[in-house]
């Protein structure tokens, strides 16, 4: 019987026959492509994203904060129970080859609750930032995706409301560090909705008010079983509560700490979706960035416990990086974060190669970042014009003149413009000539 005629799957020359035929050299082709919601973070994103990181590490460890690092994987039942049955549909959970049932990190907390109560050896309270990765399965968008970096400050150990305060002013002290001029830290305590009697239904729909509005909590709260009179009603003297005594003194120590009155204000409608939170919460806005909050975190007492079998108290906050690199983009604030070597060194033939090493040597001891041209041999123009797609704003020409006086020529890839002069005298050319990392671009 003629079976129906097939088209094979273009194949690429070069590779060996997946299929082990005797005399093919040839392979399929895949499409390269990423998967929606996880991304590629080219040269120039990936810059700024390691220059945001580097500015909130100098300032979480300025706070006396250290670093930790968890595994991707968790045991599933590790993660489970702590965020809620809406945000738990978001985990990755899978069998893993050995059959054990794992999920990918969620967040850092719940982890970092784990390494609290796994190393009971570490120090009181223990104060931490931890900048890695984490999974959600969700719709994607602006500032949202499937896989994005989290950076966090937590400390465990301690009850008091200095620990809160401390960790509202570093939230704020991190924006400002890596170009926020305008950010507002909203904060609230979970115990006001006890008061109140409300359930976690209730916090959950509270907690949309920014994406629905205050017609669609209304809505949210009376399906639970109320008149909209009723629901209307609650949300009403919710707006009306003043803050918790506690609250009430963590905002007065956080004004102790440092942090200015116009920067901090209290919003009793400030949810926070997460189960796990007990007390102090809070969120970061800016009036520069509309499509949500730039950061949140809170305290929770009651996380670490759930391994222990007592309560620990800790309290932290979490930035998103994907969120933050957005906003400080979409307000010029990253322009001066390049990657771009600072100068090229060009050898104008192999003979000259050995005091160009020396030059590009004698630069980067100078700080300078420097890429050396890998052919030497080339014509001069061309290797120019490989200089200028690097994106570098100058190159040093070495040439047998310059190697036999112990001399460099600079030259201006922008305007084409050069000069000969002592190497200390180019180096330091190109140094006056760069913007400096944090100066505005």
């Amino acid at each position: 019987m003629a079976g129906k005629e097939t088209t094979q799957p273009e194949l690429q020359q070069g590779t060996a026959d997946p299929t082990g035929g005797p005399e093919t050299d040839r392979e399929i082709r895949i499409e390269p492509r990423t998967l929606k919601g996880f991304n590629d973070y080219l040269p120039e994103a990936a810059a700024r994203r390691e220059w945001i990181m580097a500015q909130l590490r100098r300032t979480f460890a300025s706070w006396g904060y250290v670093p930790l690092e968890t595994p991707a994987l968790e045991y599933a039942d590790v993660l489970l129970g702590r965020y809620g049955a809406e945000a738990e549909k978001l985990i990755y959970r899978f069998n893993d080859m050995g059959g054990r049932d794992v999920a990918l990190r969620y967040d850092q907390t719940v982890p970092f609750a784990r390494v609290i109560a796994q190393y009971r050896d570490l120090p009181r309270p223990f104060r931490r930032y931890q900048f890695q990765r984490v999974w959600r399965g969700e719709n994607t968008g602006r500032g949202r995706e499937r896989e994005f970096t989290q950076c966090d400050v937590d400390t465990a150990g301690a009850p008091g409301v200095v620990a809160d305060a401390e960790t509202i002013c570093v939230a704020a002290e991190g924006f400002r560090a890596i170009g926020f001029n305008r950010v507002t830290v909203l904060v609230n305590d979970r115990t006001l909705f006890d008061g109140l009697g409300l359930t976690k239904g209730d916090v959950i729909a509270i907690d949309k008010r920014a994406k629905v509005g205050e017609d669609g909590v209304v809505r949210e709260l009376a399906g639970h079983g109320r008149t909209e009179a009723s629901a209307r009603d609650i949300l009403h003297r919710l707006q009306a509560s003043p803050p918790p005594a506690r609250l009430h003194d963590v905002l007065s120590a956080a004004r102790d700490l440092g942090i200015a009155d116009d920067d901090l204000v209290y919003d009793p409608t400030l949810a926070r979706g997460l189960e796990y939170y007990t007390s102090t919460i809070l969120e970061v806005v800016s009036p520069d960035y509309t499509a949500g909050s730039l950061g949140g975190g809170g305290r929770y007492d009651r996380l670490i416990g759930r391994f222990t079998g007592r309560d620990i108290p800790a309290v932290g906050f979490s930035f998103g990086l994907e969120r933050v690199t957005d906003a400080l983009a979409s307000l010029a604030r990253l322009n001066h974060v390049r990657a771009v070597p600072d100068v090229v060194v060009i050898a104008f033939g192999s003979a000259s190669l050995g005091w160009a090493g020396k030059v590009a040597c004698d630069a980067r001891a100078a700080g300078l970042t420097v890429s050396i041209s890998t052919e030497p041999d080339r014509p001069m123009g061309k290797q120019l014009e490989t200089a200028s797609r690097l994106g570098a704003g100058h190159a040093i020409v070495v040439g047998e003149d310059e190697a036999s006086s112990k001399t460099a020529t600079l030259r201006n890839l922008t305007t084409r413009t050069q000069s000969t002069s002592s190497l200390p005298e180019a180096i330091a050319s190109v140094k006056r000539n760069l913007v400096q990392p944090g100066e505005p671009g």
